[in-house]
């Protein structure tokens, strides 16, 4: 008997003994077995002759079962003639483009009908005159769904770069607009003008949020983070859902009294899990029941391997889940990304989920979810855990706003509007202001007034001469300078970056004139 069509190679010698044929066809023998690929071979007629124990896990059939009907069975029926006219065209030229690793996709179908991503090489070799064809299969579902999950991971990451780029630029916009709007307020009391001026308000604080939750999405924001027992959150959660839901929803929870603390910012996980339920009201507009869950769990080696955003270790698992209408996979597939939404224009932003994801990432979770068409939907949060228990902070009261009393602040932005509503706004607060486009220019005019300039407001995204070059620079001229920085970008680096050069005070934008003049005060008192 020869390999690949009697090219001289044979497996068994003609001429060996009854002892070296056994030995080899045991060896054989062991080779398939143990084999984790399906090694198939069928005759020219198309029957199986050979089905190793890996074919018979991958196709779910016995290989009594099997054995001498044809190979079509275990393709799907669009594939079937395109396979039949590929044998006869390898069994004429031996040649085939059928590599394993280098084809293109292909499809097998189990005996319970399930189709599944495979690929296949092919070989010919001739016993006692007649051909057999034998053929490899790998089942690649995993490799698929591992690809597929890196593919989403590059993509979410470029829309992330992309986010945080442009985040910016949109705060440079809409900062001049909020603080001229909140001084016009003040100065009219003509309510036809004030009315305008609120939507305004009310419109360009909209559109500071949706841009924080771009960068939620991109980066992961800036919180307030401490020791926190998530038992606590999903009572006050229930608490609200059970005001404002539906009457037709029937809502219920069960928590661990022993449940494990996590660290994090307890208004972005309120946020997640809002987000999670208002998802599940939405997919249930005739009612259903929404169940909220919370357990301890740890994750191992194994499913992290499953998991391209898991680690080791143990997590607070919550399970958000819904009887609701649920999702088709390709749906489940975007649901994540920034602006995708199934919902109607002006029904929704299409940000929320990718907040979601953008929070969790921030906090060193990760979020799952399975979904069917007709039985709902399961959103499942992983939180790493921690025992310490959570410390309590005591509420800080509100004083009035505070204002000036003549201190010269120089405010350095590339913005020209910025500069401007700043400048009117600490004006109109008592201060005296002194502008400056950008850091060589703001250190020149620091120079010349090194003894009057009590604070210093600057923007940290400037062109030619950034703001931790000019707060350097302004250091070195004045060690005991106070400044403020600013930054449409509020990101864990932002606060490194602001932190390394002794600023003590981060203004992300836009800012309010009452968050800038409490900035300023707090600074000023120190």
């Amino acid at each position: 008997m020869t390999r690949n069509g009697g090219d001289g190679d044979q497996l068994f010698p003609e001429n060996g003994s009854a002892q070296e044929f056994k030995l080899n066809s045991e060896w054989l023998a062991g080779i398939l077995a143990s084999a984790m690929d399906a090694i198939i071979t069928i005759n020219e007629q198309h029957q199986v002759v050979l089905f190793n124990r890996a074919a018979e896990k991958m196709f779910l059939c016995a290989a009594d079962d099997v054995l001498g009907t044809s190979l079509d069975r275990f393709l799907p029926v669009r594939f079937r003639d395109i396979h039949q006219q590929h044998i006869e065209r390898f069994a004429e030229t031996r040649v085939t483009q059928r590599q394993m690793g280098q084809i293109s996709p292909l499809s097998g179908l189990r005996s319970n009908g399930e189709e599944f991503p495979i690929e296949a090489s092919i070989s010919q070799i001739q016993v006692d005159g007649r051909r057999l064809f034998t053929v490899i299969i790998r089942d690649t579902t995993e490799k698929k769904r591992l690809e597929s999950q890196l593919l989403r991971a590059q993509r979410l990451e470029s829309i992330g770069t992309l986010a945080g780029g442009i985040a910016h630029d949109l705060n440079n916009v809409l900062s001049p607009i909020l603080t001229a709007t909140e001084l016009l307020e003040m100065r009219t009391t003509d309510e036809a003008t004030l009315r305008l001026l609120s939507i305004i308000h009310a419109n360009t604080l909209r559109g500071g949020e949706m841009i924080r939750q771009v960068l939620s999405f991109a980066r992961g924001v800036e919180g307030d983070y401490s020791q926190l027992q998530p038992n606590h959150l999903i009572r006050e959660i229930v608490k609200i859902l059970t005001d404002i839901f539906p009457k037709n929803i029937e809502i219920s929870f069960s928590l661990n009294p022993n449940l494990w603390s996590v660290t994090g910012d307890a208004t972005q996980l309120h946020q997640v899990l809002m987000n999670l339920c208002v998802n599940a009201r939405d997919a249930m507009p005739d009612g259903g029941k929404l169940r909220i869950e919370a357990e301890n769990i740890e994750i191992d080696d194994h499913y992290a391997r499953m998991n391209v955003d898991a680690r080791p270790g143990r997590y607070v698992r919550l399970l958000v889940q819904d009887n609701g209408c649920g999702m088709p996979a390709e749906i489940v597939d975007k649901i994540f990304d920034p602006f995708f939404t199934t919902k109607k224009p002006g029904q929704g932003t299409g940000l929320g989920l990718s907040t979601v994801a953008g929070i969790l990432r921030s906090h060193g979770g990760f979020v799952n979810v399975y979904s069917e068409p007709g039985n709902g939907t399961h959103f499942t949060v992983y939180l790493p855990a921690s025992r310490s228990q959570p410390e309590m902070t005591p509420a800080v009261a509100r004083p009035d706003i505070p204002g000036g009393r003549g201190e010269l602040v120089m405010v350095v932005d590339d913005e020209e509007s910025i500069r401007e509503v700043a400048k009117e706004t600490l004006t109109t607060f008592g201060y005296t202001v002194i502008t400056a486009a950008d850091g060589a220019e703001a250190v020149a005019s620091f120079a010349a007034h090194r003894d009057l300039v009590k604070i210093v407001i600057t923007d940290m995204m400037m062109p030619f001469m950034d703001g931790a070059a000019t707060i350097r620079a302004l250091q070195k001229l004045d060690p005991e300078v106070r400044v403020i920085a600013t930054s449409g970008l509020k990101a864990n680096s932002r606060h490194a970056e602001v932190s390394d050069l002794g600023v003590k005070s981060f203004l992300a934008k836009p800012y309010t004139a009452e968050t800038l003049l409490r900035a300023i005060a707090a600074a000023l008192a120190e």
